[in-house]
């Protein structure tokens, strides 16, 4: 039962420290509020030295603000306590910018107070909403990604289905899997395999040809049947999933989708990495929502899920030799190590993965094609370890020396601690043998330039090894991050500021691109081979609209579905640079994705553009007939 109400209204100006908070927390109550203060979370920060109106003080943990009134104030039932905060650390875009949630804690009492959504001047609000077009369809198919070669020449009505007339027993699993994921992903239509002949079917046949790559495949249709000639394993399973998205389009909407009667398809993708990105620390998603994930990934015949299972907000992932991190680590709200962020302030959130579990998301993704690419974010966003370990920080070190971009104090591992290594070659070790892909993440991204200079250890090390400044100590942690995973038989990858400080030779190491779109041809001028995900169109957190109100974070601009439909990863490569792009990625980050209903609004359709720039050949993409193919798209 809600029983306060926080309003909050943002003034900006051209300078931080002039923009402005509004707040009016009104008591829905029966009882008179005293001796209390109002604690909330916001993407939107108060600066350190903000300045206080009709309230005695505040404190401020990354996006955790906790405000005392004025000594003595009451609000009383059906009253408003008014007051502002002035000198703002950040700018906010959208309405999800304010405060997310909140609580009152009244005599040691937590009470949740409903948080309404961030308002601001009216012409900071272009009205503007996402738009995703009727689309046109000059092909009746319904295919996603689009085929490199689609050669359809007749169709035929009021089929839904195909029947296996032959097979080899791997022939015929396969098509119990695609049958399998059909099912789980479109419970509400029929299966689109079937082992006895029945009606309304065409009968599929199968065979291998060692001429097509392994992920490739062809389609042969004619009146009698269709065939499936693939080279591998991946391509066996590709052509069985595009030939269930033909029978679930014809079945699901037959005015628009038919099967095909005579032609060809034919097809392998463009780059080997189509990889989506996922964040659980912010969020956490249990075992059934990440495997329904990695099911719409495989629709898409997408075939790296990087899985981001620590971050300054909690430590998802159980480590058997140090198992308070799935505890304490893992928890955030009243009462915990963890201060509550990013919403859910009232109440302790928490989560995480048992290694049982672990194993049987990598087994439900082997049996996709789909490779996991763990990652531990290191050496910055460790304030989960770090509270959890504190041994773990150089207790000699200035408490609050500098602040990560969101704004957590100190909250990197330090190089200069031996302890540091044995921390992470027992993590790794545990890691390397729960996923058998052969690169592990680990980051590197967002370490603030200021971070260690105060550490007494790091200003012996960097004395000792002639390193000059944060970028440099940070370059010199990969080195040893690297030995440590060479020894498990693991390539390094991260983000693009692993290259950061002279970086590490960039032989095995894989880099991902993010922080703006030419970052992809400056690391493979550098040598790296890159995966692009450009918050500027790969990122599924970013608004798709500039209006106040459309959802989702601004500081990569606005995104809309056909930005990322339409951009292209080789954009100003050089000539015969093109081979270490290896693919591309979409990111979805969770700080704002708190709950299922944002999550399909901002992941669905751009997942699938990033899905089809990394399988199908630019000339071959069509917006208008991928716009007409998205109201078939599952949905987490």
């Amino acid at each position: 039962m809600t029983q306060f109400v926080l309003d909050c209204f943002y003034r900006p100006t051209d300078d931080l420290k002039g923009s402005r908070l509004e707040f009016a927390l009104t008591n829905t109550s029966a009882k008179t509020a005293k001796n209390f203060t109002l604690a909330y979370t916001a993407v939107l920060r108060a600066e350190a030295g903000a300045a206080l109106e009709n309230a005695d003080s505040f404190s401020r943990i990354a996006n955790f603000h906790e405000v005392t009134p004025p000594a003595g104030l009451e609000i009383s039932p059906g009253g408003t306590w008014k007051f502002a905060i002035t000198g703002l650390a950040n700018v906010a875009r959208h309405r999800l910018d304010g405060p997310k949630s909140g609580y009152v804690s009244e005599g040691g009492k937590i009470v949740d107070v409903l948080c309404n959504d961030l308002e601001t001047l009216e012409e900071l609000d272009t009205g503007e909403r996402r738009v995703i077009p009727e689309g046109k369809l000059e092909t009746p198919l319904h295919i996603v990604p689009w085929p490199q070669q689609v050669g359809i020449t007749a169709y035929q009505e009021g089929m839904h289905a195909f029947h296996v007339a032959s097979g080899s027993v791997e022939e015929k699993a396969a098509a119990a899997r695609i049958n399998a994921l059909s099912n789980r992903l479109f419970p509400e239509s029929p299966y689109p395999f079937r082992f006895e002949q029945s009606h309304h079917q065409t009968d599929l046949q199968f065979d291998q040809e060692n001429t097509l790559p392994e992920d490739g495949y062809r389609l042969r249709f004619s009146a009698e049947k269709a065939t499936l000639t693939y080279g591998g394993n991946a391509g066996l399973g590709y052509g069985l999933t595009v030939l269930a998205q033909i029978a679930h389009g014809a079945y699901s909407d037959p005015d628009s989708f038919l099967f095909p009667a005579e032609g060809v398809i034919e097809d392998s993708p463009r780059f080997a990495w189509r990889g989506t990105h996922l964040d659980v620390s912010r969020h956490f998603r249990g075992t059934r929502e990440v495997m329904r994930l990695l099911d719409i990934l495989a629709w898409g015949r997408m075939n790296v899920f990087q899985w981001h299972l620590t971050d300054d907000e909690g430590w998802r992932l159980e480590i058997k030799a140090y198992p308070e991190l799935t505890v304490s680590g893992a928890r955030r709200g009243p009462g915990c190590q963890q201060v509550p962020q990013l919403g859910f302030a009232s109440e302790v959130y928490e989560g995480s993965y048992t290694q049982d579990e672990i194993r049987d998301i990598v087994a439900h993704a082997t049996s996709l094609n789909i490779d996991i690419l763990p990652e531990i974010d290191i050496p910055g966003h460790c304030t989960a370890v770090l509270k959890t370990y504190p041994h773990l920080a150089d207790q000699a070190e200035t408490p609050e020396s500098y602040h990560s971009i969101q704004g957590y104090p100190n909250n990197a591992l330090n190089p200069a601690m031996e302890e540091t290594y044995t921390f992470l070659e027992k993590v790794f070790c545990e890691i390397a043998d729960l996923f058998p892909f052969g690169y592990i993440h680990i980051g590197g991204d967002e370490v603030d330039v200021k971070s260690w200079l105060a550490s007494p250890k790091v200003q012996r090390l960097m004395d000792e090894k002639n390193l000059a400044d944060t970028m440099e100590v940070q370059a010199y942690f990969m080195g040893r991050v690297r030995s440590i995973l060479k020894k498990l038989g693991k390539k390094l990858a991260g983000w693009d500021e692993v290259s950061h400080g002279g970086g590490i030779d960039p032989d095995g190491v894989l880099l991902m691109a993010w922080q703006k779109q030419e970052v992809t041809r400056e690391l493979i001028d550098q040598g790296y081979e890159v995966i692009c995900t450009p918050g500027q169109r790969y990122y599924m957190d970013m608004a798709q609209a500039s209006g106040w109100y459309e959802p989702g974070a601004g500081w990569a601009g606005v995104v809309t579905p056909e930005d990322s439909y339409l951009y292209e990863p080789s954009t100003g490569l050089s000539e015969g640079s093109e081979k270490l792009l290896k693919g591309v990625q979409a990111c979805i980050w969770c700080e704002h994705l708190i709950n299922n209903q944002l999550f399909n609004h901002m992941v669905f359709p751009r997942l699938y553009a990033v899905a089809e720039a990394g399988w199908t050949l630019p000339e071959k993409k069509d917006w208008q007939r991928f716009a007409a193919l998205t109201p078939l798209f599952p949905e987490l």
